[in-house]
């Protein structure tokens, strides 16, 4: 997807954790009960970043959101939540790993948008969205390899 603004971009990614979210619920209905409790705190998760992303876009300036980028983004973090629709996971060990992929595609969208940033008040949004993505990821990874002592 092409974004031209920092409002389109975070957009992008609050709809990225909204249809995340979706998406866990929508595998929680067909998942074995192992799993089930790890998709559960994935899609709970989802939500709360989903939240969180909207009252960041809420706290910013008009002027910073309106900023225009000077290359369009063209990279789709969509596309890993069509793949597994198709292709949904079957045990603990492949539900862990797309939570691990869709995390690392967030991590790649939020630094290229720090490289092509159009203001540094731009850039610093994204460099702490990115710092708080890499936090969260710490705090998802130990909470779902805590599922697995259960």
């Amino acid at each position: 997807m092409r974004f031209e603004q920092t409002r389109d971009a975070l957009l992008h990614v609050e709809r990225f954790h909204r249809l995340a979210e979706q998406l866990y619920g929508e595998l929680l209905e067909q998942a074995d009960p192992r799993v089930v409790m790890l998709l559960d705190y994935l899609r709970r998760h989802e939500a709360k970043q989903a939240d969180n992303l909207r009252g960041v876009i809420g706290d910013l300036t008009p002027r910073v959101l309106n900023s225009w980028f000077k290359y369009s983004h063209d990279q789709d973090i969509l596309l890993p939540l069509d793949a597994a629709r198709l292709q949904p996971p079957k045990d603990f060990d492949e539900a862990f790993d797309l939570a691990f992929r869709l995390d690392e595609k967030l991590l790649e969208f939020y630094q290229e948008m720090i490289e092509q940033s159009p203001s540094g008040e731009a850039r610093e949004i994204f460099i702490n969205l990115l710092g708080q993505e890499m936090k969260e990821k710490q705090k998802l990874m130990r909470g779902a390899l805590g599922l697995l002592d259960l």
